[in-house]
């Protein structure tokens, strides 16, 4: 079958400023590539140049053109709202614009997020004639999250961006019945989040830890809700770690926590790390701690599954549908309870881990998401 020209497009994309935002639409971008010609197109606005700037990195596969403009500064909402769009618009004309000059046609459009990228989408295919499908991550469509609900800007531009795309690609089925039940899009399928199972590989040692993988803010992710469980569980499994990777905005917070309950020779802060790294503190893990308040379908888990490695999770979003008892335990949002007894069922348990990574190659594999992509593309 013929390879299409598929030209991606996000409203988060890793860049210099901020390298893992987004990071699961590269690898959905890279996935695509194994059977089609894929580029990436992203802009995004810098308050410290007073000129556009394009950069192009090759690699994985995919030819990126990152664009920055300058920072849109206006202090009247909807004036304001409207010139940043506006500013958009043109910065992703001249970044598409460069691709054609260079002789690559997009025959279809992959938006991911459609808040604010789908502007740009809705009106290539308006003025350009490129159909787009529209892969969405947002946890704000869900009834948990609720944002998308209280918001009447985006309750006027969201419904045709969605319901002008060809497809809508939600990574799970929560997040589906939710894009559903509030009327956006007409077609509908679940592609699922893409683990890289060349990065994040299984080479099993003897477990030393529990491992979070999550930006450090508490409202959605609950890390101090972790490290005060925590406390409680190594109280009896004195010889336990827990490594904490990741920044946000909580960070001195979460620290400043870890020090009230004197854990700091027990718990231990990483940063932000690379898929190395993360793949080898994976590897010496009893699991993958996750106490969200609300989710989607969170990469960190299958990444886990990839390494072998069991995964701890609050019940939200679409997690149950990959979670299941031969790969993890599932637990109630804010049960700190059921949070430590099931790190000690984690500790007892004797998982076959090599049946977690292959169905993390089953399920999640960049073939089997490529695959799925090109099915999709074919019938646009």
């Amino acid at each position: 079958m013929k390879q299409k020209n598929i030209l991606f497009i996000s409203s988060w994309y890793p860049n210099q400023e901020d390298p893992t935002l987004g990071v699961f639409v590269r690898r959905h971008a890279i996935a695509a590539s194994k059977h089609n010609n894929v580029k990436v197109l992203f802009a995004k606005s810098d308050e410290g140049i007073s000129k556009i700037k394009i950069e192009e990195i090759q690699q994985d596969g995919i030819n990126e053109i990152i664009i920055s403009y300058p920072k849109v500064k206006n202090i009247i909402p909807i004036l304001g709202t409207y010139l940043k769009v506006k500013k958009l618009l043109s910065s992703y004309d001249i970044g598409l614009d460069l691709l054609v000059e260079k002789g690559f046609d997009p025959e279809i459009i992959h938006c991911n997020v459609m808040d604010p990228v789908g502007f740009v989408a809705l009106n290539w295919k308006k003025k350009r004639n490129i159909p787009y499908v529209v892969t969405e991550h947002w946890t704000g469509y869900t009834e948990l999250d609720g944002r998308y609900a209280k918001s009447r800007k985006l309750k006027s531009y969201i419904p045709t961006i969605a319901n002008n795309s060809s497809w809508m690609l939600p990574v799970s089925s929560d997040l589906e019945n939710a894009l559903i039940e509030k009327g956006l899009g007409k077609k509908h399928k679940v592609v699922r989040n893409v683990v890289d199972t060349d990065s994040f590989i299984f080479s099993p040692s003897s477990p030393v830890q529990f491992l979070v993988i999550a930006d450090l803010e508490n409202d959605q992710k609950n890390i101090s809700g972790i490290v005060q469980a925590f406390d409680v569980f190594s109280k009896s499994n004195t010889s336990v770690q827990l490594t904490i990777a990741g920044g946000g905005k909580d960070e001195a917070e979460i620290k400043s926590e870890i020090t009230r309950l004197n854990l700091e020779e027990k718990i231990t802060l990483i940063g932000r790390v690379s898929a190395d790294v993360l793949s080898e503190n994976l590897n010496k893990s009893f699991g993958l701690l996750l106490f969200s308040n609300y989710e989607n379908l969170p990469c960190v888990i299958v990444e886990s599954f990839a390494c072998g490695v069991p995964v701890i999770s609050t019940d939200v979003g679409g997690i149950s549908e990959i979670i299941n008892a031969e790969n993890g335990i599932l637990i109630q949002p804010k049960n700190k309870l059921q949070l430590v007894e099931a790190m000690i069922v984690a500790v007892e348990k004797k998982w076959d881990q090599q049946a977690i990574r292959q169905f993390a190659i089953n399920n999640f594999s960049l073939k089997k998401i490529g695959k799925e992509f090109d099915t999709i593309y074919q019938s646009v």
